[in-house]
């Protein structure tokens, strides 16, 4: 059984290889990249006749006959280069549109026609930044595990990985093919994840750190309560605070306002030859008794006869005499 396996192998291996020499010598190329295709077969160029580049077999790129100028058809103008010594052609600026087989044709003086070179031309783009994604997380005091998918524009493929005291193991995922020449692999490497995506003219990766990956998540500590009541007492004391001095200032602005509405009789001089101040009888009633009006004094000077000029005690005091009007 083993014998039959290896022989089918080398027996599929052996058709590949045929089908690839005879569909052309395979390039791969960059888009926006000029490539250059050399004419291999030297023995081709003995006896030339003509020669040419066709594209596809079909579409004539330029022909060039011995001592004449190349001439380039329509659709490669300015976008080819043919120096004449070895009949190589250089392609300029390739596009996806250019992917295809590119053979160079000898004619012979007596008309037949030699292949001298065949190319089989696969232009790329860049390979797009894949996505890395984590699902499935299961953690324990010593272990982890979890499930990443690595995915293009195309395809996406799935892996398993399983931490154990700093030992990590894999299972699945490791290469997978999408378009045709594309390709996705996920691996681990120095503790993290690496989900590559490649072709045949640039790769590009993702990565995340398994560390990352399996930590806990985040449990933040219950607040202090210690600053919460110490805010609140203060506000109260700063609230306390206004509210006193607000009650100074009101009893203090209600005493100024009694003080300033407050109203004192004027004092009125009375007649020499006035009425006498009538004098309240006790039995009188208090709502027949007439309003009581103030009787004032002024002090002036002393307008009677000059008193007799003795000596007089020093120790006691001048005599002061009011007049009553």
């Amino acid at each position: 059984m083993k014998l039959f396996v290896f022989v089918f192998v080398v027996y599929e291996l052996y058709l590949c290889e045929s089908k690839g020499i005879s569909a052309g010598t395979p390039v791969f190329v960059l888009k926006g990249e000029d490539l250059l295709l050399n004419v291999t077969a030297a023995d081709a160029l003995q006896d030339v006749y003509s020669f040419s580049w066709t594209f596809n077999e079909k579409k004539k790129v330029l022909t060039v006959e011995p001592g004449k100028k190349p001439h380039v058809f329509p659709n490669y103008t300015r976008r080819v280069e043919f120096p004449v010594n070895n009949f190589s052609v250089e392609l300029k600026n390739l596009q996806e549109a250019d992917s295809g087989v590119y053979t160079a044709v000898v004619t012979t003086s007596s008309g037949g026609d030699t292949e001298a070179a065949k190319y089989k031309i696969k232009v790329q783009d860049r390979a797009s930044l894949p996505l890395l994604t984590v699902s499935s997380v299961s953690r324990n005091s010593s272990s982890c595990s979890f499930t990443v998918t690595c995915s293009s524009q195309d395809s996406h493929i799935n892996s398993t990985f399983r931490c154990d005291n700093q030992t990590y193991s894999q299972e699945g995922g490791e290469r997978s093919e999408g378009i045709p020449d594309t390709f996705l692999q996920v691996h681990q490497s120095s503790g993290s994840i690496i989900c590559n995506h490649s072709n045949h003219v640039s790769w590009t990766n993702t990565t995340r750190t398994i560390k990352d990956v399996c930590a806990k998540p985040y449990d933040p500590d219950p607040p202090n309560p210690v600053p919460i009541i110490l805010g609140v007492l203060f506000t109260i004391l700063i609230l306390a605070i206004i509210g006193v001095l607000w009650c100074l200032r009101k009893r203090r602005t209600s005493k100024r306002v009694i003080i300033e509405n407050t109203v004192y009789d004027t004092a009125q001089v009375r007649d020499k030859f006035g009425p006498p101040a009538r004098t309240q009888d006790p039995t009188d009633d208090e709502d027949s008794a007439p309003p009581l009006s103030s009787t004032y004094a002024c002090v002036g000077p002393h307008t009677g006869p000059a008193a007799p000029t003795e000596t007089r005690n020093t120790a006691q005091l001048e005599s002061v005499y009011a007049q009553v009007l």
